[in-house]
């Protein structure tokens, strides 16, 4: 075996290896129908999630993500998505719901004004087959998430990688 062989195989294990999904298929369904959910109100936007598993259950984080302008005057700017969600239809998610709880965390005054204040709704309880859930719907993304849209200046949007 040569050594690009070698090293294409070592490639594709890697690429398999970080492609797997241990999230259970009643938590993707989950996931897939909370991320419908989301109507944004200018443009378009992409939902971005995060889903971690702890003694309590899983924590599903969901926002809409940000859109970042390539070229032109505006370029490097990044634009939040406004959306909403119907809090009604984000219940019905759940069999029960034992907490629907309203965030709205301030930060310091040396943050810039659009760090300085993070707001979230938290709704926790039973889902189907028995899954325990907290899912945590943010007003904007957490600041290590990068935009999932660029923006050209002739108004073209596409996606990124």
């Amino acid at each position: 075996m040569s050594i690009e062989e070698l090293l294409e195989q070592m490639e594709q294990y890697r690429l398999r290896r970080e492609q797997r999904d241990y999230r259970p298929d009643w938590l993707k369904l989950f996931v897939q129908q909370a991320a419908g959910l989301f109507e944004p109100l200018t443009h378009v936007g992409r939902v971005g999630y995060d889903c971690q598993c702890d003694e309590r259950g899983w924590t599903v984080c969901m926002y809409l993500g940000t859109t970042e302008i390539v070229g032109g005057r505006k370029d490097g700017q990044i634009d939040h998505a406004g959306f909403r969600i119907d809090l009604n239809q984000i219940s019905r998610l759940f069999l029960e719901v034992t907490r629907f709880e309203w965030y709205s965390v301030a930060g310091s005054v040396e943050q810039p004004q659009a760090e300085r204040i993070r707001a979230l709704i938290s709704v926790f309880g039973t889902v189907a087959d028995g899954g325990v859930v907290r899912l945590e719907l943010l007003a904007i993304p957490p600041d290590f998430v990068g935009p999932g849209l660029h923006c050209r200046p002739d108004g073209m949007i596409y996606e990124t990688n």
